[in-house]
Order: C-alpha cells, then sequence, then structure tokens
C-alpha cells in the first residue's frame, strides 16, 4: 500500500510539505497504535489514504455495546451493509449472548479473525426454542483461523444450562484454546463423540460451571495434543470424584505440561472406596501442577497427621509414586481450614508439613527438575518459618500466595514454560 503518496500542503514556492502519510509505514503504524478508536476513526476521516491505512486497525477488534445499535445484531447488520471489513476483523468482543443474533454472526464466514469472547451478565436477552436454534445452526459456519473462543455467562448464583443444540456453538475444529466460565454443560453428554472436532485444541479452562464427567470427555476428547488443563471450581459445584477424571487425564499423560485443579476452599472432596490418591508418574511431559495434596496423595488418616496411613509406604516412597517425574513447580491447594474468624491464621495440617519438608530435603531425587513450591492461602495460615529456612538451605524456593494471586502459565516451545503472579520467577 502506498502511503506517502498523498500531497498534504505545499509552501508558497509550490514545494510539498511533508505530512503524516510520508512517514515509514512502520513508523505511522507505531504512531496511530497509540491512539483511542474515537481518534483514529477522527484520523481517518481527514482523506482517503488516511482512511485507507487507518481501516485494518479500526476493524481489527470489535466490541459491542449491549442496549445499543451496536449490539450484536447491529454487527451482523453491519457486516451485511459492509462486506469489505469482514477480510479486516481478528478478534470480535461481544458484551452480549444472544442466542438468534450470535448464531447469524458465526454465519458469516470471518476468514482472518482467530479470535472471539462472548461475554455476559445475566439472563440472556432472548430465550429461544430448541427447534429454532437447530434451523440457525444449519447455516453457521467453520471460522478457519478461528483458535481462540471464550465463553463466559455470569447468571444469577448458579451457572447458565446450555443445551445440546448449543454445543453447535463450539464446532470449531482449528480452535486451540476453550475457556468456559458459569455455564452449565451437562447436556453436552448426549452429543456423539465425533460431533465436536477440534483436534488442535492446546488449552481447556472451566470455571465455575457445571458437567458430567460424559460433557467433559466430549470437550477434552478431540484433542490430539493438549497441553493445559485447568479446572477451577471455587463456589461449590459438582463433587470432585478424583478417579473419575483420571482415564480422561490419562490420555495426555505424554503432552500434558500444565494440570491445575482449583476446587472451592470447603472443598467437596469424595473419594471413591479404596482411593490412594492420583498416580502422575506416567505425565512425563508434567511440568506444573496445581491440587489439592489429598487429591495427589490420597486421604491418609482422620486427623489430617498422615498421609502414610493405611498405605504401607513411608511419605518417601508415597511422594515418589505419585509425582510427575519432570515437575518444575507445584502449587498445593488448601493447606489449611479456612477460618471463620477474620484474621485468626491457623497452622498447617500436620500430613501437609510433613509432605513439604520430605520434598524440600528430598527433592533431587524424588523430582529433579523441581524449582519452586506454592503453598495457597497466606491469608489464613500461620507463616512456615521453618519451613522457609529448610527451602534455602537446600536450594528450593518456596512461596506463600495469597488467595486473590494467580498464575498466568504460557507454554512456549519444547519444554519452556511461563508462570507469573508477581512473586513467582519465569522460568
Amino acid at each position: 500500500m502506498e502511503v506517502n503518496s498523498h500531497p498534504t500542503a505545499y509552501d508558497q514556492d509550490g514545494t510539498r510539505r511533508p505530512g503524516l502519510l510520508d512517514l515509514p509505514h512502520e513508523t505511522l503504524t507505531m504512531i496511530t497504535e497509540l491512539l483511542s478508536r474515537h481518534d483514529k476513526a477522527k484520523l481517518a476521516s481527514t482523506s482517503n489514504a488516511m482512511n485507507s491505512f487507518l481501516e485494518p486497525q479500526l476493524w481489527r477488534k470489535i466490541k459491542t455495546c449491549i442496549g445499543t445499535s451496536k449490539d450484536t445484531a447491529g454487527l451482523v447488520n453491519l457486516l451485511t451493509v459492509r462486506p469489505d471489513i469482514i477480510p479486516l476483523i481478528k478478534v470480535i468482543v461481544l458484551d452480549e449472548y444472544h442466542p438468534c443474533h450470535t448464531r447469524r454472526l458465526l454465519s458469516i464466514e470471518m476468514p482472518e479473525m482467530w479470535g472471539i469472547l462472548i461475554q455476559h451478565e445475566g439472563r440472556p436477552v432472548e430465550q429461544v426454542s430448541e427447534r429454532e436454534k437447530r434451523a440457525l445452526n444449519r447455516n453457521m459456519v467453520e471460522q478457519p483461523k478461528l483458535i481462540d473462543f471464550v465463553f463466559w455467562i455470569e447468571f444469577r448464583d448458579r451457572p447458565y444450562c446450555l443445551t445440546k443444540e448449543d454445543s453447535a456453538l463450539f464446532r470449531q475444529p482449528n480452535v486451540r484454546r476453550f475457556r468456559l466460565s458459569h455455564v452449565d454443560f451437562s447436556p453436552f453428554r448426549i452429543i456423539d463423540k465425533t460431533y465436536l472436532t477440534h483436534e488442535s485444541l492446546k488449552q481447556l479452562m472451566i470455571e465455575e460451571s457445571n458437567y458430567t464427567v460424559e460433557a467433559l470427555d466430549r470437550f477434552v476428547s478431540p484433542s490430539n495434543n493438549l497441553a493445559d488443563l485447568q479446572i477451577a471450581q471455587r463456589s461449590g459445584g459438582p463433587s470432585f470424584i478424583p478417579t473419575y477424571y483420571l482415564p480422561i487425564i490419562t490420555s495426555y499423560a505424554a503432552t500434558l505440561k500444565v494440570l491445575q485443579l482449583l476446587w472451592c476452599r470447603e472443598m467437596h472432596l469424595t473419594s471413591s472406596p479404596g482411593f490412594s490418591g492420583l498416580d502422575l508418574t506416567t505425565f512425563s511431559a508434567l511440568r506444573l501442577l496445581r491440587i489439592h495434596p489429598s487429591v495427589l496423595l490420597g486421604p491418609g488418616d482422620k486427623d489430617a497427621q498422615s498421609y502414610t496411613a493405611g498405605t504401607g509406604l513411608n511419605i518417601t516412597d508415597l511422594v515418589r509414586s505419585r509425582l510427575p517425574p519432570g515437575l518444575k513447580m507445584l502449587f498445593l491447594e488448601s493447606l489449611t481450614t479456612h477460618s471463620s474468624l477474620q484474621y485468626l491464621p491457623m497452622e498447617m495440617y500436620p500430613r501437609d508439613k510433613e509432605f513439604i519438608r520430605c520434598l524440600i530435603e528430598q527433592w533431587q531425587s524424588l523430582a529433579p527438575r523441581l524449582r519452586c513450591i506454592n503453598l495457597y492461602y497466606l491469608e489464613d495460615m500461620v507463616e512456615p518459618t521453618e519451613l522457609y529456612d529448610l527451602a534455602t538451605k537446600h536450594s528450593i524456593e518456596l512461596y506463600t500466595l495469597s488467595e486473590e494471586e494467580t498464575i498466568d502459565v504460557k507454554i512456549l516451545d519444547g519444554e519452556t514454560f511461563v508462570a507469573s503472579n508477581g512473586k513467582v520467577k519465569s522460568w
């Protein structure tokens, strides 16, 4: 595109004055990227050449505004009238979930769109029958470059219930990252196992949602290379039965690099008879693990004194029989009871202190790549000063984290990943 051929002004002697469009393309892009969308639109109106230059930036990311002419229906109408915009779209952010208009939008092939975020607070604005959904689903198309799909509905104090026909929204074969939040996708258990087709899925995040193991399997099983699985259930939800999840995640023992199982503080942990912990020793790719210790090691005794009760193993052998061999970062959940009295920290459970002490002292033989142990939740915990000193002595990093501190995990090339929360270093 020639952006420097448009004259802007002349001096009295006829010499053309240089203008914005005479700047190198890269320099002008750096300048205009700093402008708000409103300012870009104003600048684009100054000339046809500037409009041609700025249009890709103006339409690269589109956000709707519920209750205005710029809602999802308005966006569909705009793209119908201005099909020239469609190839410019990279990301769409919908601030509403409208079952009808969302389907109309996904019936338009957007060849360059790589991300869509659907977020909604409250009940969706229109209720659509299954018959109507089925008819609209027939017109939806696969988005060729869509790799990032977020579906987030906050409806009162319970997840929003999806139906079988809503599974069509997620039938996008090239998606690499799904994030489902505050939804009940239990009805997906009745869809055919081959219906969802995202073979390239690498990251699945499920938060505050209801589902059955069969429904979860429908989301996970299409993937050939799942690398990151995060399940967060902080406000109740389905009981966590570890043995139900094990068959699903074991299929990815060779590819899973990040596994986070975050249940609520008063964890709905239901163990099958004879449950003795999750054996993750075959998970050769696993580098980051966030888990409740009793899910990893088993329930232990009723008095929370030791995880070895009834196992016939000492703590060292028990830990060795559970940890993935290449683990680098370990995040441990709920190491104390949640204090009902504000500002009254609790001592760490003796069994957890024994586990952590063992890990610190023998990490070189138990998990030779381990670099960092992180303990939740600082606000309810008496600081484990003696463990800090022990970690320093054995050259392992130990942190205590508050409930508000989150981690951001990015899988990079090969063995490298990054986890950051203000305290934890990048690896």
